[in-house]
């Protein structure tokens, strides 16, 4: 579909209403939608989202400001309805060529109010309209709403509109108002890849995972002596109990001896035969894992499984626990001694299922693993997005 959404102001500017409409464009184009933003001020900020400037949707525009100050005088005049008549000749026809209008708070803030006006004039012909209700002035005495009627443009529901809050506290403020529940309560989402800054394709390798299952991940070059054949029996053995897991091994070859292809082999043929091929993945396999790459896999993990029979030193324990990573590993120097607080160590002669039930236990009594699936679940952008934004767009809610 084509979809506009409309705000005051866009990116760069920064704010909650701002970096939701990003994200949404962003979604949309993702998900195969033709997008444009048409707002008061803002940048773009990808090529495939133009961006449209109206001076008449800016609310420190001089010609807005006078406008506004007419209607705050309970008289509107010659300078709003100028404004009127500037954004019938050159919004309208433009949102005409819209299968849908996504219209950020214009419908229950007061800033530009010639311009909630129009568009309410617009649902009236073209019930195509969406209210994305982040915020609710009518009620909020910081904003002093006046009495006078051209404010019930914000005040009461408008016809032919759909109306979304972004939380139930939200919704119960607008029912107050308008005696009616809105048609969808859908919360703002947390996009993982730009709060985290991870790469695409470590976000695609774990797309299908953040939520709903245990990220454990080896930084490991492939060596017999870092015991990765131990690490599968530990994941099999997560996996035979119930959990759902995932196990990523950065996997990058040793480039001063080739007897190890020979290994790397006999560990694919393990993974194999402990039926993990899709639980197991050696990334250096699908790219090269440089700095950003490990960044992002350390990022995207839940806990570090490091099984090494031998280290002269063992820094991804400090690196993992410095990216908030539990951190499981061999009970062995030099990695008794570096190792962080609240690291788990294992004795290699411990059965595998006894190791797993330890990383089991740890993660599950985890406040932080616990928030952070539950957050990732429930506040996925993604997730959101296909569950309540998708079926709106084609009227299924």
């Amino acid at each position: 579909m084509k979809i506009a959404i409309i705000h005051y102001s866009s990116w760069p500017v920064i704010g909650g209403v701002e970096s939701v409409i990003r994200q949404h464009a962003l979604l949309l184009a993702r998900n195969g939608h033709e997008v444009a933003i048409l707002c008061g001020s803002g940048t773009g900020f990808s090529k495939q989202i133009p961006i449209k400037i109206f001076r008449e949707l800016n609310s420190r525009d001089p010609k807005v400001k006078i406008a506004q100050d007419e209607v705050y005088s309970g008289h509107p005049g010659p300078a709003y309805f100028r404004l009127i008549e500037s954004l019938q000749t050159r919004l309208v026809p433009l949102l005409k060529r819209f299968d849908r209008i996504m219209v950020h708070n214009l419908f229950t803030m007061p800033f530009v109010l010639a311009a909630t006006d129009v568009l309410a004039k617009l649902a009236e012909v073209e019930p195509k309209l969406i209210a994305w209700t982040h915020d609710i002035a009518a009620n909020n005495p910081d904003y002093k709403i006046p009495a006078h009627k051209i404010f019930d443009l914000i005040r009461r529901r408008q016809p032919n509109v759909k109306y979304v809050t972004i939380s139930q506290a939200r919704a119960a403020e607008f029912k107050k108002i308008t005696g009616t529940v809105p048609d969808a309560v859908i919360p703002n989402g947390l996009e993982v890849r730009d709060l985290w800054n991870i790469t695409p394709e470590v976000a695609e390798i774990v797309r299908e995972d953040l939520a709903d299952s245990m990220i454990l991940f080896y930084p490991t070059r492939i060596l017999a002596r870092k015991n990765i054949g131990f690490g599968l029996q530990i994941v099999a053995a997560l996996r035979d109990a119930g959990v759902t897991v995932r196990f990523l091994i950065s996997g990058a070859p040793d480039p001063h001896n080739q007897k190890n292809n020979s290994y790397f082999t006999s560990l694919k043929r393990l993974t194999t035969d402990l039926d993990l091929d899709r639980i197991v993945t050696w990334v250096n396999d699908h790219f090269f894992v440089d700095e950003r790459q490990m960044r992002s896999l350390y990022a995207v993990s839940d806990a570090l499984l490091y099984p090494t029979r031998q280290e002269g030193f063992g820094l991804p324990l400090l690196e993992g626990a410095a990216y908030r990573l539990s951190v499981f590993c061999s009970n062995i120097e030099p990695l008794k001694s570096i190792a962080p607080p609240g690291t788990v160590l294992f004795d290699l002669r411990d059965a595998p299922r006894v190791i797993a039930g330890r990383i089991r236990a740890h993660l599950e009594s985890s406040d932080i693993y616990k928030s952070r699936k539950q957050i990732l679940r429930d506040y996925s952008a993604d997730r959101i997005y296909a569950e309540t934004i998708e079926p709106l767009l084609q009227e299924k809610l």
